[in-house]
């Protein structure tokens, strides 16, 4: 029998009399790209925070790699290879762009907190191999040359690169981006989906993505799946999506909006 690598099975998420998501399903197969749509407050984020630890579901199931990790923390679901960006960008802004990056090997280090107080060889050697990793992933990114640059200082759209970089650092299978291409102009949008993509191919990740930008999502997404106030209403690939009644309804609007 075939390894089940993402399966979200049923899930609904319950705050007090306010249901946020229901019986929201989603399977995905290794090194898809899909896209999580729908309004403001139709549920998107509540999926990304069940799925990864930062809520647990009042019912159902989240299967990874045919293992139940419904009720992990967050930590222990970064270390099985899952990992995210947040809607809101969370960086540390008064470290460097370098340093930024080498805090989310912490995870992986085999060092003991004794070994770096003392100034052990095993940590020195630890912490250059992890300041290595940590530039080649910004030299991915496009930001090696200001890796001593605090990183409050970028502009919005390196930001958001150094948030991917910093996920990447804890080396996930699955990459959940919360609107990624929020706040950038059209040719930052262009190029920011080219990386994803790109991503996608050189490291062999799979990804989830939440985004507002209807031309973004379409032209990179391989399937769409559309949330309205918790509910699936519809799912299929981007030019099944942009037409379908329901959705062009309750969210793109006039069919204008959609890509031709």
């Amino acid at each position: 029998m075939a390894q089940t690598f993402f399966h979200a099975q049923h899930l609904t998420m319950q705050f007090g009399g306010l249901i946020a998501v229901h019986n929201f399903s989603l399977k995905i197969d290794p090194l898809e790209i899909v896209g999580l749509i729908g309004p403001n407050g139709a549920g998107k984020t509540t999926v990304f925070n069940m799925i990864t630890g930062n809520l647990t579901p009042t019912s159902g199931k989240i299967i990874w790699q045919d293992r139940d990790i419904t009720a992990l923390p967050p930590y222990e679901i970064t270390r099985l290879g899952i990992a995210r960006t947040f809607q809101n960008i969370r960086l540390f802004g008064n470290l460097s762009v370098l340093d930024n990056v080498m805090v989310s090997y912490h995870h992986r280090l085999e060092s003991s907190f004794w070994h770096a107080i003392l100034g052990a060889k095993k940590y020195r050697r630890e912490e250059n191999r992890i300041r290595e990793e940590s530039m080649k992933l910004l030299q991915m990114v496009g930001l090696d040359h200001l890796a001593k640059e605090p990183a409050s200082s970028l502009p919005y759209g390196q930001q958001r690169k150094l948030e991917i970089a910093r996920a990447l650092a804890t080396n996930p299978k699955l990459l959940l981006l919360d609107e990624p291409a929020a706040g950038m102009n059209p040719q930052e949008t262009l190029d920011l989906a080219r990386f994803v993509r790109n991503l996608r191919d050189s490291l062999g990740l799979t990804l989830l993505i939440i985004e507002h930008d209807m031309k973004f999502v379409m032209g990179l997404c391989e399937r769409i799946v559309v949330l309205v106030y918790g509910h699936t209403i519809a799912e299929g690939k981007p030019e099944d999506i942009q037409h379908h009644p329901e959705v062009i309804k309750a969210y793109l609007g006039e069919k204008k909006h959609a890509r031709h």
